[in-house]
């Protein structure tokens, strides 16, 4: 994993933390969004939007809707800032 792979991770965990009020240290790659952080449709919304703001990449709704964990939208991040070439 590269420095700026750690970075990602990093920074989306916090923006986690922040949306759902958890200590990042709470959090690990296979936590789910619904099951374990109680997510409604409204913090979906402020993740997505953060994400965005954060990574500057556009999220599309069917591929968030399949990110059920967090190592599966940090890997989506990943893909969409390689195919936006950074």
């Amino acid at each position: 994993m590269t420095v700026a792979e750690k970075d990602i991770e990093k920074k989306f965990m916090q923006i986690i933390a922040d949306i759902f009020k958890r200590k990042v240290s709470d959090l690990k790659p296979s936590t789910k969004f619904v099951e374990d952080l109680n997510a409604k449709s409204m913090d979906i919304i402020a993740l997505i939007a953060a994400s965005e703001n954060a990574f500057g990449i556009k999220t599309a709704r069917e591929a968030t809707a399949q990110n059920l964990t967090i190592q599966q939208s940090i890997d989506y991040i990943k893909k969409k800032l390689k195919e936006k070439g950074k």
